[in-house]
């Protein structure tokens, strides 16, 4: 099952995004990142927290202090050399990310879901350092969660629509972005 066929989806405007997000959390449909080398899939994580379009923190505003520390991080599990205390790294993030979970609680601002996203990859992250497969899909639902919780319905089909194409093409949504900062057609 490809990306492509979640972007087909995102594309179709009648295709609820409460459905979709469910239908990845189910696997009916493919989730970005559940596949593919690990470099690129930790790599897409760090920006599924931090990229200035479409990552949690230019979504929900007030958690750049937890998801910079574990964005960094997964771009560390990113590299094939990476620290070997990197398992404690991760650690380390775990309690705090924990505690400021208990401290909110689901709103229309999109900060729980936020959190869980990185508490989600933070268990990845030790799953990885432990040796186990980590798909990602918890925190991608979690990441999508945050923003149709925090936007629009058209803002949202929009910013999640950027995460599935920058998955499929990377350096393609880039060029994109420069392009509509410019002013420049494509």
């Amino acid at each position: 099952m490809t990306t492509h066929r979640l972007l087909d989806e995102l594309t179709n405007p009648h295709r609820p995004l409460p459905d979709i997000i469910y239908g990845i959390s189910t696997g009916a449909l493919p989730s970005p990142a559940s596949t593919g080398l690990p470099a690129e899939r930790w790599q897409w994580f760090a920006d599924l927290l931090a990229h200035p379009r479409w990552g949690m923190t230019a979504i929900v505003d007030g958690l750049d202090h937890v998801c910079a520390p574990v964005a960094r991080l997964c771009q560390l599990t990113a590299h094939p050399i990476h620290p070997l205390n990197v398992r404690e790294l991760w650690a380390a993030e775990q309690l705090p990310t924990t505690e400021l979970i208990a401290a909110h609680s689901p709103h229309e601002d999109g900060h729980w879901e936020v959190l869980n996203t990185a508490l989600e990859l933070i268990t990845d992250g030790l799953d990885h350092c432990n040796g186990l497969e980590a798909s990602g899909i918890e925190a991608v639902t979690s990441a999508f969660t945050a923003v149709i919780t925090a936007q629009d319905a058209a803002a949202a089909r929009t910013t999640i629509t950027a995460a599935v194409e920058h998955w499929i093409h990377p350096t393609c949504t880039t060029a994109s972005l420069v392009s509509t900062q410019l002013g420049a057609a494509s």
